[in-house]
């Protein structure tokens, strides 16, 4: 909730605010200085050569993650192109289309597939 400052009709300042002043205000009242802290990008890469630059708070080298999962296909991307960093234990990544034939042979999924056209022509007119 703002209220009109009365020194200025074009002023607003937050209700309960000691000052109109904002962060400078702030910084002076409490004799505080805000700190920044440090960004930085690092850059993955997929084994579909998909590129990720997440940006992380300045970290050890060793704290920073060595894979990091493409936002695009969901495989594990590592720091250097190429790479490949298969998590030990885990299964490699499928698709959904990789699923479905696994479920299907070739024969059953021309058959739904036919049966889903049949459906939406029946459905259009």
């Amino acid at each position: 909730m703002d209220i009109m400052d009365s020194s200025n009709g074009l002023r607003a300042v937050r209700a309960g605010s000691a000052t109109g002043a904002g962060l400078a205000g702030w910084q002076a009242d409490t004799g505080r200085t805000v700190e920044l802290v440090r960004k930085i990008p690092v850059t993955y890469w997929c084994p579909q050569g998909h590129e990720t630059t997440p940006v992380f708070a300045e970290l050890a080298e060793a704290e920073i993650p060595k894979t990091w999962d493409c936002p695009r296909c969901g495989r594990t991307a590592c720091r250097e192109r190429g790479a490949k960093a298969d998590r030990p234990g885990e299964e490699p990544f499928k698709s959904h289309l990789e699923y479905a034939k696994e479920r299907r042979t070739p024969q059953e999924a021309e058959r739904v597939l036919q049966d889903a056209l049949e459906r939406l022509r029946r459905n259009r007119g």
